[in-house]
């Protein structure tokens, strides 16, 4: 019964479905059950799968005798199942106290109704999430924004544009929470004040947060975004872990965005899982003398998109984002206005939390007659700063308002 459902599919790891294995409330054998079966690398996971199809369920895997799990492994010797049941005994009780001590914290497992359907798609899935914030972030179309942990300072405001943008049109930013490219693109989409936000794929467990100087950053995430890891608390940051969570990152985006990046960097490791997993990559391009710009300049050498503006990510893949989204990147069309509406020429974009079409119209004014700051606009119009900021990032998408250096905004729509 549970195998016909159609939403379960698993990418190219196997060509049927998984039952329905729901994790909303889970009980102390239930957890103990997934944390055994999701631990560790690609071929446990690849087994684990194959005995969750066969036996229907966690529970049911660990009540088979390991002569049946042998036998619905085509034969295959799988001796250590058993010992890392075992290991896992003591870390149900604290997950499970873990999850009683804030309702922001979630487990997710492979098949729960929460689980991101496009991760579910990837060629490989974690069996286990574990989750620290909002879930409804996972419901929403994603892009990834990866790049160097030594950023330049035009990488950072590079990133930090992308992401407001991404989140004013309601697009979840995922990045890694690493220093760098990843902290500007979910400090960004923090600040944005869109639907969207942002959602950190970590290396450890969520209580091991890594870099600890990044511990603020990862508490606001928490509140207003989601963190998730497919680590069990406790686990230490280490090497090995980092292109296990470049894969989620790749699995939970539409398309994968590098700001820079050199030969050698970590987020090529993320490009590559992305063509592994049917996503379009996109890179900046830079200097030719740069190395924070070669590998992004590689990338584009061997296929990858150059990235010149938020609506590429779009077009490449229509279907991945909402009607709204793709009708807001399109050109604002002219259309006449009343003298109390804003001049012909200037269409208010349109914007969720924006500021009305009679403050828009005095700010076109404004930005025709000299470059403005975001808080001189405010002042001027008499609206709060976020609406301000909003209508001026969807009027720079659509082509109405350039940004200069400094924090100012000129018009460069029709006079």
């Amino acid at each position: 019964m549970w195998a016909e459902n159609p939403l379960l599919r698993i990418g190219d790891c196997c060509d049927c479905a998984l039952p329905f294995l729901a994790m909303m409330n889970p009980d102390q054998d239930e957890l103990q059950a997934w944390l055994a079966l999701a631990g560790g690398g690609l071929a446990a996971r690849q087994r684990a799968r194959r005995l969750l199809l066969h036996f229907g369920g966690p529970l049911q895997v660990w009540l088979a005798k390991p002569v049946e799990w042998q036998d619905a492994l085509g034969g295959e010797r799988c001796d250590g199942l058993l010992a890392q049941f075992d290991s896992m005994q003591a870390a149900a009780p604290a997950v499970l106290a873990w999850l009683a001590r804030n309702p922001l914290h979630h487990v997710i497992a492979l098949g729960d109704p929460e689980y991101p359907a496009a991760l579910l798609e990837s060629p490989d899935p974690p069996l286990l999430l574990h989750a620290a914030g909002k879930l409804d972030g996972l419901g929403r179309p994603a892009v990834a924004l990866v790049g160097s942990r030594h950023a330049t300072p035009a990488g950072v405001q590079m990133a930090k544009r992308l992401s407001a943008e991404l989140a004013v049109l309601g697009i979840e930013v995922v990045s890694g929470l690493a220093v760098g490219i990843d902290a500007a693109a979910h400090e960004a989409a923090l600040t944005a004040a869109g639907p969207g936000s942002t959602i950190a794929v970590v290396a450890s467990g969520l209580d091991e947060v890594y870099p600890r100087h990044h511990r603020p950053l990862f508490d606001r995430i928490v509140q207003n975004g989601l963190v998730v890891s497919e680590h069990p608390l406790g686990t230490p940051a280490l090497p090995a872990y980092f292109p296990q969570r470049n894969r989620i990152i790749a699995g939970l985006a539409s398309a994968v965005v590098v700001v820079e990046a050199t030969v050698r960097s970590g987020s090529l490791i993320t490009a590559r899982l992305a063509t592994e997993a049917g996503r379009d990559v996109f890179a900046i391009p830079g200097h030719l003398s740069s190395a924070q710009a070669a590998g992004c300049n590689q990338l584009i050498k061997s296929g990858a998109g150059l990235l010149e503006h938020v609506a590429d990510i779009v077009e490449s893949q229509p279907w991945a984002f909402t009607p709204e989204i793709r009708r807001a990147l399109l050109p604002a069309k002219r259309s006449k206005r009343s003298a109390t509406d804003a001049p012909q020429g200037s269409p208010l974009p349109a914007v969720e939390g924006g500021i009305s079409p009679p403050c828009w119209s005095r700010a076109c004014r404004l930005l025709r007659a000299k470059p403005c700051g975001l808080n001189e606009l405010a002042e001027a119009v008499a609206e709060p700063a976020p609406a301000v900021s909003r209508t001026l990032l969807m009027a720079e998408l659509q082509g109405w308002v350039a940004r200069l250096p400094g924090g100012l905004y000129q018009w460069c729509g029709p006079p």
